[in-house]
């Protein structure tokens, strides 16, 4: 007896209006002249002409990218290395390092950005520098996401029988590390890099208390607008979401761009650089 996929079909379909029907809202909204019943009353393209020639709206967009890939580039070296040395050397550690990385979690980004600005305000250190600071602190606001997207991934591609393979054809552990390991990681690297920038980009409490005002996100854009009309904000919502969807896109497709390579393959394409 065949059993009919109607039901199953009909509940997705629900779940995902019921996650699509705010963005489309919000999609909506940003394009009438007013909104005071069941219908619009109007349609108007009048709220995108007023962002998109706003000189403060796009520069503000550029630093949000800015001060997350910085972050980004230090917790993702870190993590890497202080996890490849801990699965081949040390693997005892891992749980330790892993507590570590999860910490943060744990600690409200309100408290760490006030205890940092408290420690290194004023001091001679080169943490004085605010945005020295929010980057640093940025770091470890992102740790759990990015050692949680490259630990899955390094503990499934097996490093520990890649590097027997790459020592016996004659390869270095650095050599190998550089080959092979990280080229069979990228997808966690990216996965995780998009969950920082995804987090730094949303953020406004803590580069607000860092660095105040001179130093403008989209985030600290919309609460300076909080008197601009509804579709105003809804338009820089809208664009600030197609944004981050554009990074997402893109890591996919970097991700997914060819399969992995065959290992047998990778060792041979070794052999050839080493021979």
């Amino acid at each position: 007896m065949i059993r009919s996929n109607a039901l199953p079909r009909f509940f997705l379909f629900l779940l995902a209006l019921f996650l699509v029907a705010p963005l489309l809202i919000v999609v909506i909204y940003s394009f009438v002249t007013g909104w005071a019943g069941l219908a619009p009353s109007g349609f108007t393209l009048e709220y995108y002409t007023q962002v998109f020639n706003d000189v403060r709206f796009w520069p503000s967009v550029f630093r949000a990218l800015v001060i997350a890939i910085a972050p980004i580039f230090i917790s993702g070296f870190f993590v890497i290395l202080a996890l490849y040395s801990s699965i081949l050397y040390f693997p005892k550690l891992d749980k330790y390092i892993q507590s570590i990385c999860m910490l943060p979690h744990t600690v409200n980004g309100v408290i760490l950005a006030i205890s940092a600005l408290t420690l290194y305000a004023g001091s001679p250190t080169p943490f004085a520098n605010r945005i020295v600071m929010l980057t640093f602190v940025y770091c470890i606001i992102i740790l759990p996401f990015v050692y949680q997207g490259i630990r899955n991934n390094l503990h499934g591609v097996n490093i520990r029988q890649l590097i027997e393979a790459a020592e016996l054809l004659g390869a270095g552990k650095l050599h190998a590390f550089i080959r092979i390991v990280v080229p069979n990681i990228v997808s966690g690297i990216l996965v995780a890099a998009l969950l920082g920038i995804s987090r730094i980009f949303t953020d406004y409490v803590v580069i607000k208390i860092v660095a105040g005002s001179r130093y403008m996100t989209p985030q600290q854009l919309l609460y300076n607008y909080r008197d601009k009309p509804g579709q105003f904000i809804s338009v820089i919502i809208l664009i600030t979401f197609l944004f981050i969807l554009f990074i997402a896109w893109t890591a996919y497709y970097l991700q997914t761009r060819g399969t992995r390579k065959p290992a047998v393959r990778i060792y041979g394409e070794l052999n050839d650089g080493l021979y």
